[in-house]
């Protein structure tokens, strides 16, 4: 007589509230030990905050949590660790100061006479990056590390612990389709040895690449569940969203683009870059699309003025139409460009600040309206909100309890509160689910509509089609080739990357 293997997590009944808001509304569901469970569902659909209970970094209001079969009252992290629970969250656990290879074995670091065995400590976290075909220096401060090159470090060492279970909270958002094939590889070697992986993802396509199980959320609360081959693409979106979604791409209402550039890039060397020329002219939308580390992302800083150019120059035109070598960041700004970072929780937000805090530091960093009181800052952000059609309460909510998409409204709006004319994006929906990327893509359509020149620079090929009039694929620093944005399918961007 067989019996039922016990789950290696079930949560029963999971409630959470904060003040206002009703995150969790009993939630259940089983992550059985050797399966990978995937859960989906819009940003504040409670995903986040189900796994932070579920993890021990929060506490529930109600429910049951079993690690193991046993029941775990009120967890903390030390005692979901101890029962093999290792996690991998979207907001970046890591210790800045600290080398790759103390990240990777944090807290677990080889000792030898009571002191760190330095050489056994390298070549353990090496191993650990080999497995992953991770290619980051371990000698490495943190600090100097890319968003995608962070990510990787973290799913390390999650797998570097004798982990029974992991959860993986969007565990792809910062990397390239090159990149997935590894993760999937460790992904399935853990499903193989009996580690039960509780998976996060925006791109459902990964999810049925990867899950056995899926769990559908919606506003806290679980609206569809079971083995993933009952599911389809649009049945879990119709699920999410209780409707369907158009994902047609966002095309420009006029097929002409003005002949002058706003902003250009001149043979540009610099770092991973390599004689890199790039324009994008008002009322276009260029993309620059690339695996992670093809200089997607240096270009992007080296456009909004974050960094000058070894060779080469980066010219923006003045409100007279006159190009303008930039000088700095500054430079830069009183030119009108505006930059979007890749990392928005950490570069781009005020996290703890009012939705007006934020929309407003637009001005405050073009040296406009330096002295800001809360009535003038809720008046401006009055205006900017719906502007750029951010779904809040009202602008004195804590921007950090937004969904990402809303977050990102939040940075748009910023800018289009000092007029931007150039608008620079580092991954723009890097985190955002589906719905929200599309609003994002529209809200892109509008601003080059009114005249401004977008460059999106990402490393998501799905991305770049749906909006862009024009995509430039990079590959090792240079720039391989050009598509019009029509014809820019993912599978056409792949041959063009990958071609010799």
């Amino acid at each position: 007589m067989s019996s039922t293997p016990v789950a290696a997590l079930e949560l029963e009944g999971i409630t959470k509230s904060f003040p206002g808001v009703h995150a969790l509304r009993g939630v259940s569901l089983t992550l059985r030990a050797g399966t990978v469970h995937a859960i989906c569902g819009e940003n504040g659909a409670g995903k986040s905050t189900l796994i932070k209970i579920a993890t021990g970094a929060q506490h529930a209001d109600g429910g049951v949590i079993r690690i193991g079969g046993e029941v775990v009252d009120r967890p903390n992290r030390r005692q979901v660790q101890a029962r093999g629970v290792r996690a991998i969250f979207q907001e970046r656990q890591v210790a800045p100061d600290l080398s790759v290879t103390e990240n990777v074995l944090l807290d677990r670091l080889p000792t030898r006479f009571g002191r760190v065995d330095w050489r056994r400590a390298r070549q353990a976290a090496q191993a650990r990056l080999d497995e992953l075909d991770i290619d980051i220096d371990i000698n490495a401060p943190v600090r100097s590390l890319s968003v995608a090159q962070l990510q990787m470090m973290e799913i390390a060492r999650a797998v570097s612990f004798d982990a029974r279970l992991i959860v993986m909270d969007e565990p792809t958002a910062s990397l390239s389709r090159h990149e997935l094939d590894p993760l999937f590889s460790v992904i399935n070697r853990l499903r193989s040895a009996g580690v039960a992986i509780l998976f996060i993802s925006h791109h459902l396509d990964e999810v049925f690449a990867v899950a056995d199980d899926v769990t559908v959320m919606r506003d806290g609360a679980v609206v569809a569940q079971g083995p993933a081959s009952e599911f389809t693409t649009d049945s879990v979106v119709q699920a999410m969203f209780g409707r369907s979604v158009d994902a047609e791409r966002v095309a420009r209402h006029d097929a002409e683009v003005a002949a002058a550039p706003l902003i250009e890039l001149r043979g540009v060397s610099s770092g991973r870059l390599d004689n890199v020329s790039v324009s994008v002219a008002a009322g276009e939308i260029v993309a620059v699309t690339g695996g992670v580390g093809a200089g997607v992302s240096e270009l992007a800083q080296l456009a909004a003025g974050g960094a000058i150019p070894a060779l080469g120059a980066v010219h923006v035109a003045d409100s007279s139409g006159v190009m303008r070598k930039v000088r700095s960041r500054r430079h830069a700004l009183s030119l009108g460009v505006a930059f979007l970072p890749a990392d928005r929780k950490r570069q781009g937000l005020l996290l703890d600040k009012s939705v007006a805090d934020n929309i407003v530091l637009g001005r405050q960093a073009n040296g406009r309206s330096l002295v800001f009181g809360p009535k003038q800052a809720r008046t401006a952000a009055a205006s900017l909100v719906p502007l750029a059609n951010v779904r809040t309460a009202n602008t004195d909510v804590i921007v950090g309890s937004l969904s990402g998409g809303n977050q990102q409204k939040v940075m748009i709006g910023r800018w289009m509160g000092v007029d931007s004319r150039v608008m620079v994006f580092d991954e723009p929906t890097a985190g955002i689910d589906i719905a929200s990327k599309f609003d994002i893509y529209a809200e892109l359509r509008r601003l080059a509509d009114a005249g401004v020149a977008v460059l999106i620079c990402s490393t998501d090929f799905q991305e770049v089609g749906q909006v862009a009039d024009r995509v430039l694929v990079m590959r090792s620093g240079r720039v391989v080739g050009e598509v019009r944005g029509e014809l820019a399918t993912e599978h056409q961007l792949l041959e063009m990357e990958m071609a010799q």
